[in-house]
């Protein structure tokens, strides 16, 4: 059995440092520029906080719009060889998503075409054949 160690023992390893004088723990909002002043700093907090505050408004402002999901089923089924194809919900939502970046990604295109005014069918016709393409 071995010797047991005595609590006044010192332990293994490097001794302690008691007076090592430790840099000033610096707050992560502060900047290491020498130059700055406090009140540029208060100014980029407001600043900042007034654009995302903005932000957040716009958000709750415009819910985002997407095709419903019992036109979507109803679409789908349109074309379905067989009456009895089924769809899951986690497939229809998937389906959802993709035709919703399908059709944002053509009323994009079509108004970078455009470039001002109103857009109309022949306006995304134009467009459509190249969009398919890239699919």
């Amino acid at each position: 059995m071995p010797p047991k160690q005595s609590s006044t023992r010192a332990r293994r390893g490097r001794p302690a440092k008691a007076n090592k004088a430790q840099p000033p723990v610096r707050d992560a909002s502060e900047s290491s520029n020498p130059f700055e002043s406090s009140d540029d700093q208060a100014g980029e907090e407001v600043e900042g906080l007034t654009s995302q505050k903005v932000m957040a408004e716009e958000e709750q402002a415009e819910p985002e719009k997407s095709i419903p999901n019992a036109l979507l089923t109803r679409i789908l089924h349109e074309f379905f060889a067989k009456e009895a194809t089924r769809m899951s919900r986690d497939a229809n939502a998937a389906v959802g998503k993709y035709v919703d970046i399908f059709v944002r990604e053509a009323i994009a295109r079509t108004a970078v075409e455009k470039r001002g005014g109103f857009l109309e069918v022949e306006d995304l016709e134009k467009v459509a054949p190249q969009l398919l393409l890239d699919l």
